[in-house]
């Protein structure tokens, strides 16, 4: 575990003070580091060789060890004379100890052993003694950010007969600068923490009551309170270290043991791994150009943006996208063009055929030219017809198209709108469309306009394009997942609620008599409507609400629930047509 564990005490002379600290070195460090530090440092991490081992030069500090002048430079401060707040003399290293498997060595100091932590550890122990305080001034409690660390702190109290209040202030800190992992690991380090408190009170309870049972210092106090020099008394007694506190001159290398038992538990419980996700072929289409290799862009250029709109508008949404033409190979090409457009499940294409084959059979369809397009499907709205024609006999188009169009075999759309039988253009919209319709219709999808961008933009390499177009088909996969969900959360709610008898009615069982009367009293009214957590479909005076009330309510759920997931209400046709046979 990446921390530095550290004890403060908060000093009668000197306030807040950090007594102790264990890190963890290992001996890999980052290359950064290494491109910073001096051949001296470098060569203070070479491995212990036989021949220093033969001279009796064995270092017991194996891995990561930090050059000298890093922390023989720091500065001294003024508390180090005082004994509560010093743990080892000159910032050396007290206690290491040495994991060999991981390579790691765990070193207990009195100050972090790089000058660049000290700050943050000083910032830490001022905060927890002075600043932060938890509910009975006992207990765990988090600060910190991003800039200085991310800090668990564990106040307690020691009993000492010659403090003030007869009992001094400590605190345990657990620094570290990633935050979830700390809060992850919350209830563990609070465990084991609790557990060397725990043990550190009862030695010095057992200290306390040993000195208390001799002279009693409560008593002692109260008589030098009635003389007239206690306000000139600025404390009780001298300092004392915690091995006095403790009554154990083996406190430091027990507090060594627990941090570092505590830094390793706590390092293997909790570890990164890499998890990947489905496999690319599970949703999206794999875009590989087989045939004549026509790709999206050429298909934009061929068509033009208007064209292009209303056909990739048309495929999303579940309309039938038909394509008509005379070469087989062009036609297939056109239609193998669109997969990725839509996630695997939505792609359902018949790249050529001499018959027509309706919406139900697939979504995409290769016509040849001389097959006939049923008049029911003509009528249709859910239906873009896209007539091939060959170049000489099509329009007039600019220098882009018509390169492009080459590619396409010479041809090019002749048209876009539905054509009625005499082959003359339809109108889209019917009379009886709302106008709300006809205005979502104008309105452009969010995927059709990122869509439309990255195919319009050149500057954006084929290969590049289509790992843009496989990220917004898995974006909007993840979309999809949760309009699932909810959608078959609120199915089941409605299957249970339409099976409650309505609030009020009498239900009659069959074979036990007459019925048992209802009472009603202000305070519980045995009429109202059990509340649904999940939907607010229900009228909040019980099920029997208004239609009109019911609507609304689940027109502002659904605008709940599209804020949610970052769409719009022009969005929903294509959040129902990829929930369409969506397995999750």
């Amino acid at each position: 575990m990446n921390a530095i564990l550290s004890l403060c005490h908060f000093c009668e002379l000197h306030g807040p003070s950090v007594v102790f600290c264990t890190q963890a070195f290992r001996d890999l460090p980052d290359i950064s580091v290494l491109c910073d530090m001096e051949a001296v440092d470098i060569l203070d991490r070479r491995p212990i060789t036989a021949e220093n081992e033969k001279s009796g030069e064995t270092n017991l500090w194996k891995y990561g060890s930090v050059h000298q002048d890093h922390y023989t430079n720091m500065n001294i401060t003024g508390n180090d004379a005082c004994v509560a707040c010093r743990s080892f003399q000159h910032n050396q290293p007290g206690f290491i100890s040495n994991d060999d498997a991981a390579r790691v060595s765990y070193v207990s100091s009195q100050f972090p052993l790089q000058s660049e932590l000290y700050v943050p550890v000083r910032h830490a122990c001022i905060r927890s003694l002075s600043c932060e305080v938890c509910p009975g001034r006992e207990g765990p409690i988090y600060f910190g950010d991003e800039a200085r660390g991310h800090v668990l702190s564990h106040t307690f109290f020691l009993r000492d007969v010659q403090a003030r209040g007869f009992q001094r202030w400590y605190s345990i800190l657990v620094l570290m600068k990633d935050k979830m992992l700390l809060l992850n690991s919350w209830p563990f380090i609070v465990r084991h923490l609790r557990q060397t408190i725990d043990r550190l009170q009862e030695n010095a309870n057992k200290v306390y009551e040993a000195e208390e049972s001799k002279v009693s210092h409560r008593a002692l106090r109260s008589a030098t309170m009635m003389s007239d020099n206690f306000r000139r008394q600025r404390a009780v007694g001298q300092p004392r270290s915690l091995p006095q506190l403790a009554g154990d001159e083996g406190v430091w290398q027990y507090l060594h043991s627990s941090f570092s038992w505590l830094m390793k538990a706590g390092g293997l419980r909790l570890q990164e791994r890499l998890v990947e996700g489905p496999p690319v072929n599970a949703f999206v289409a794999n875009d590989e150009a087989d045939g004549i290799g026509i790709n999206i862009r050429e298909l934009y250029n061929a068509l033009g943006a208007a064209a292009f709109h209303t056909v990739a508008r048309s495929l999303l949404i579940g309309h039938q996208v038909v394509f008509r033409g005379p070469a087989e190979g062009v036609v297939a090409g056109v239609v193998r063009s669109l997969k990725p457009l839509l996630p695997k499940h939505c792609y359902k294409a018949v790249e050529f055929s001499s018959q027509y084959a309706d919406r139900s059979t697939c979504n995409i369809l290769g016509l040849h030219s001389l097959a006939e397009v049923p008049k029911s499907a003509l009528e249709n709205d859910n239906l873009c017809l896209v007539e091939m024609v060959p170049r000489e006999e099509g329009p007039e188009r600019d220098e882009v198209a018509t390169a492009a169009a080459a590619k396409l075999g010479g041809t090019v759309a002749a048209g876009m709108a539905p054509k009625d039988a005499d082959g003359s253009p339809r109108a889209c919209n019917s009379p009886e469309e709302s106008e709300a319709a006809q205005v979502l219709k104008k309105i452009s999808f969010q995927v059709l306009s990122r869509i439309e961008s990255a195919v319009g933009n050149n500057t954006l390499t084929p290969a590049a394009m289509m790992i843009y177009l496989t990220t917004i088909i898995y974006e909007w996969i993840n979309k999809v997942k949760v309009w699932v969900h909810v959608q078959n959360k609120r199915a089941i709610s409605s299957k249970h609620l339409e099976g409650m008898p309505p609030p009020g009615s009498v239900i009659h069982p069959q074979g036990r008599g007459p019925t048992l009367p209802v009472l009603r009293s202000p305070s519980h009214t045995a009429g109202k409507a059990v509340a649904s957590p999940n939907f607010r479909s229900l009228s909040p005076a019980g099920t029997t609400g208004s239609p009109a009330s019911l609507e609304t309510t689940q027109h502002d759920e659904l605008h709940q629930l599209l804020a949610a997931i970052g769409s719009a209400e022009w969005d929903v046709p294509l959040l129902e047509f990829w929930a369409k046979n969506f397995q999750t």
